[in-house]
């Protein structure tokens, strides 16, 4: 049997015994920088709960033409103030400034609280050690700790400074210490306009260890020494108008977007490079 058709009948079986939840996201592309080319993407999230557990099934990167399989399967559900997520998925260190999701794992972790404090032991299945993350807020702080045990543990600080949101995330490898920091408010001029600002600086020491190759500031994977950026966003009658500033190996890039709908226009300039056109669909349902 066709493995998409066996995958919905199962979803469908369940139904009546299960609450079942489907959504995804589609992005198209076509870029102009030379000659025009089209780019699509599809993920799907399919979602069973029921009993207090609930087990996720996520097919990404669907582009037609290819054989389609599961990227992550897992499952989350709690005992007795233990919370506990099992299967294969991805992990995430920090809120995403400096790096990207990692590769799919098959792997398990059991969250807990002690003294206000949020704790996770994690394990890839069949390696015997074990990471430890731990989560606690202090004086408005809110602090988390990923692999806390390891040399190159990753810091995340999360709180409001004067009216700005602020994120701060660092990591000591081996090689130096990456840092970054991104700061964000709003600006209103009125009750219905306002400006959406966003700053971003790092500071890379080890460029292994920066990753993000589609965050604030787009792909900063290839960074090294000082990146710093600043992004603006204003809702207009013909759409989302956004620039961006970005400094990345001592190189100033420029992009500017228009959003009405589903459709996202863009052009960027990177110097001594040549300006890319873009328009892309996105659609989510």
């Amino acid at each position: 049997m066709n493995k998409n058709i066996m995958l919905a009948a199962l979803f469908a079986a369940g139904a009546a015994t299960a609450d079942i939840s489907i959504n995804g996201a589609y992005e198209g592309t076509l870029t102009d920088g030379g000659a025009a080319t089209y780019a699509q993407d599809l993920d799907l999230t399919l979602v069973g709960s029921t009993d207090g557990a609930k087990v996720t099934v996520m097919l990404e990167d669907l582009t037609g033409g290819t054989a389609v399989s599961t990227n992550q399967v897992f499952v989350e559900t709690g005992f007795e103030g233990l919370n506990f997520k099992g299967g294969n998925y991805k992990s995430q260190n920090g809120s995403g400034l400096m790096q990207t999701t990692s590769a799919v794992v098959n792997q398990f972790e059991a969250g807990f609280s002690v003294a206000g404090a949020g704790i996770t032991l994690g394990q890839t299945s069949g390696d015997g050690n074990a990471t430890v993350d731990t989560s606690l807020e202090i004086a408005g702080l809110n602090v988390n700790v990923q692999n806390a045990s390891a040399t190159d543990r990753f810091i995340t600080v999360v709180t409001n400074f004067f009216g700005f949101g602020t994120t701060v995330e660092t990591q000591n490898t081996a090689t130096g210490r990456n840092t970054a920091l991104a700061l964000d408010t709003s600006i209103a001029f009125d009750e219905s306009t306002d400006v959406a600002l966003t700053g971003v600086y790092m500071d890379v020491k080890d460029s292994v260890g920066v990753t993000q190759d589609d965050g604030i500031l787009g792909d900063v994977s290839d960074a090294s020494g000082t990146v710093k950026g600043a992004v603006a966003s204003l809702n207009t009658s013909i759409g989302a108008v956004t620039g961006k500033y970005i400094n990345k190996n001592d190189l100033n890039t420029y992009v500017g977007e228009l959003s009405r709908g589903v459709w996202t226009f863009g052009h960027s300039k990177t110097e001594n490079v040549d300006g890319v056109t873009t328009a892309e669909i996105n659609v989510n349902f």
